[in-house]
Formats: C-alpha cells, structure tokens, sequence
C-alpha cells in the first residue's frame, strides 16, 4: 500500500498494489495516479532506435516536390531552415529545426541511454538533473504537429500544382510513428525510482485529512515524491503546497499571448508572389480561400486550430482563474478535466506556422509563383508559445482549496 497525493486536487488516496496495465485514477478529479507498465526497457530501446533510423533517412532523401508550367522545385527536410534563414526569418528557422528535428531527437537518444540502467549508476545529483531534464524536453517537441502541417500544406497547393511525396516524407512519418509509440511505452514512475535517495520522513497524515496540504505534506511537482521536506529528497527540486503565484503568472502570460494574438489575425501570415504580383493571406483569409476550393475539412481544421482553439484556450484559463478565487464547488471534477483537455491540446495551434514554413520552403518558383513569410505566422507562433506557459503555470489543485478570507474585511 502507498500513499499519493493527486497532482491535480490534492486529495489524499491509498493505493493497492497495481495489476499488470492496471491504472489507478484519482476518485475526486480522474487525474491518473499510478500505471504499472509491463513494458520492458527494452521496448523503449527499440522503438528509439527504430525512430532514429527513420529520421536519418528523412534527413538524406527528397521531401516534397513542386512543379507547374514545366518549372519545378524539389526540397528536403534540412532546407527549410536555410531557406527561412535567406528571408530573414531566424526564429521561424530556428523554432523549425528545434521542435522537429534537434528536440525529438535528443528526446530518443536520452531516453534510450535512461533505459540502459544508467541512473542507478550515476551519482544522485547527476542522475536527477539527467531526467529532469529529459522529461521537462517531452512537451515542446512537435514532430507530429509538423507532419499534420504538412499534409494540410498539400492540401492548399495541389490545386495550383503537381506535388510530390518523396521518400524522405515517408520516412518522416514512420518516424513520427515510431516517435509516438516510443513515448506511449515511458514508465516515468519507474524511472524515478531508480534514483537512489533518502526516503521521506513521515508522510503519514498528523490527523485523518482529505488533502495533504491540510498535513503539511508536499507532492513534488517533477518526480511526484511526497514529502515533509521543502526540496524534494529524490530529485533535489523545490517543494511548494502551491505553485508560487500561480494565478499571477498564468494571467501574465496569457495577456502576453492575447497580445500577439491580434496582430497574428491582422498581419499576413505569408505573401504569394504569382507573375511577379504579390498578394499577402491572413489566416481568416486562408481559411475562406479554402471553404471556396471546397476542401472543407481543412478550412474547418485550420480555422479550429488558428481560431477557435486559441480564443477558448484563453477564456478557459481566465475562466479557471477566477473560479480558484471561489469556494470549492461539486463541479470541479469537470473544471479539472476541462484543464487537463486545454493543456493537451494547446501546441496544436502550432499547425498553421508549420503549414506556412512548408509552403515558403517548397513553393519557389521566382517570379512564376513563390511563397514568403509574413511578420503574421512570426506572433502566431509566440502567440501559442505563451498560452502554452500559462497552461502549465496554473495550478489545478487552486480549484479545490478555501480562499483564504482578506484581512479586515467584516465578518
């Protein structure tokens, strides 16, 4: 039997010892407390290596190809970068080639070197900083984001042009493939363990509690160890009954993001340049040329992804603020979920910028026909980064606590 205080509503639970694939979810909120995998080691390994192979190959071979009126432009995955570059577009080309390429790939070779036994080897203060590190990469690599934007990309030219998939772009879709299926097969709880540290002291509750805030008890944010202690006895992080000014940073970085939000909608997102005549696209207008060709899912994915998805994003996150101002009610179970959905899904908004680094990377015709990028695609990215630091700096478990009563105020 161990104890968990749930990341989520801090509820207190006691769990039995877990069946193989048997998952444990917190009776209060549904957050998932505990997994016990069967999934070798070695699994992990092989998909890595597999997913690894695969972006070799993709990195080696033509990606894409574009032709129309007997011109024609063919492309592979490392020149989107230089090309960004060429247009003056540094953080385009670097947010390319980090989130798509560098990060995925590091998350594969890390991973794999963790699942050789490697952390009951080193020294405790290497062996945390190695997998904090390691898992704090996993939710800003977007290689699955890309290939999504690739083929929404194609979608948008193959009604001005012959375009081709190389073997390179199969390869980077096994690779995504391999990617996902490599991650869905981490054990983080078993990876924690094999740090050796002192064990807590004491984290029985001093009363019969629900919450382990109540107990003084701490629940660390990056290993999820509970503990009395104000860092955290096996990954050395700080420990905190709450995230400090959670709510503060949350709003401020989603003010920040509802500013770059406007002139990302105002601005064109690129500029097509056909017979030397150049015209620029904001991303309503994207999305109306696309109803028009009648490729309506598309229209409708980009338009939920670029629009939708944002605005209700951003009024989800005020919307939860607010309510952790207010006594706990019986509907937090759903605000939690409604969270842990907003949190998950939030790096899609990324799609559209990937759709326009495809587009200007592969339609470069001269003066026939040519894509460029707008300062529009440059705040969309930022835009979405910040939401996505707002999503994390909430602290859900808010939600569940008695605001505490101002000081002078009647009684």
């Amino acid at each position: 039997m161990t104890r968990h205080a749930c990341l989520h509503c801090d509820h207190m639970v006691t769990l039995p010892g877990l069946a193989e694939n048997q998952v444990a979810l917190c009776p209060h909120c549904g957050y998932k407390l505990a997994q016990h995998s069967a999934n070798p080691p070695s699994s992990v390994i092989a998909l890595g290596f597999s997913a690894v192979i695969m972006l070799i190959c993709a990195l080696c071979f033509p990606f894409l190809s574009f032709s129309r009126q007997g011109l024609s432009h063919q492309v592979t995955l490392p020149d989107t970068a230089p090309i960004l570059f060429e247009y003056q577009y540094t953080v385009l080309a670097i947010l390319f080639a980090v989130m798509t390429i560098v990060l995925p790939l590091l998350i594969l070779m890390l991973l794999m070197f963790l699942h050789t036994g490697i952390l009951r080897r080193l020294p405790p203060v290497q062996a945390q900083r190695l997998l904090r590190f390691t898992l704090a990469l996993c939710p800003w690599a977007m290689a699955e984001i890309f290939l999504v934007g690739v083929l929404v990309s194609m979608v948008k030219v193959m009604s001005l042009a012959d375009v081709g998939f190389g073997w390179s772009f199969w390869a980077y879709a096994a690779f995504v493939l391999l990617y996902i299926g490599c991650l869905s097969k981490l054990d983080r709880a078993r990876l924690w363990q094999q740090i050796q540290c002192e064990p807590p002291v004491n984290t029985a509750p001093d009363c019969d509690t629900a919450r382990a805030m109540d107990s003084g008890l701490y629940q660390c944010h990056t290993c999820h160890l509970l503990s009395r202690d104000l860092r955290c006895p096996r990954c050395n992080a700080h420990n905190h009954l709450r995230k400090p000014h959670s709510i503060q940073h949350t709003l401020a970085w989603l003010i920040t993001a509802m500013l770059f939000f406007i002139p990302a909608n105002l601005l064109p997102i690129m500029y097509t340049t056909t017979l030397g005549n150049p015209s620029g696209a904001t991303i309503i207008g994207g999305v109306i040329i696309l109803w028009e060709m009648g490729s309506y899912p598309i229209a409708m994915i980009i338009f939920f992804a670029s629009i939708v998805l944002p605005l209700a994003k951003g009024m989800v996150l005020v919307w939860l603020c607010y309510i952790s101002g207010q006594p706990p009610s019986t509907q937090n179970a759903t605000h939690a979920q409604i969270y842990r959905m907003t949190e998950l899904i939030g790096k899609w908004s990324m799609v559209d910028v990937f759709v326009v680094m495809v587009l200007v990377t592969l339609v470069q015709l001269g003066n026939l026909m040519s894509i460029t990028p707008g300062l529009g695609v440059v705040c969309f990215g930022a835009m979405v980064i910040c939401q996505m630091i707002s999503a994390h700096a909430f602290d859900p478990r808010l939600m569940w606590d008695t605001p505490k009563p101002i000081k002078g105020a009647s009684s």
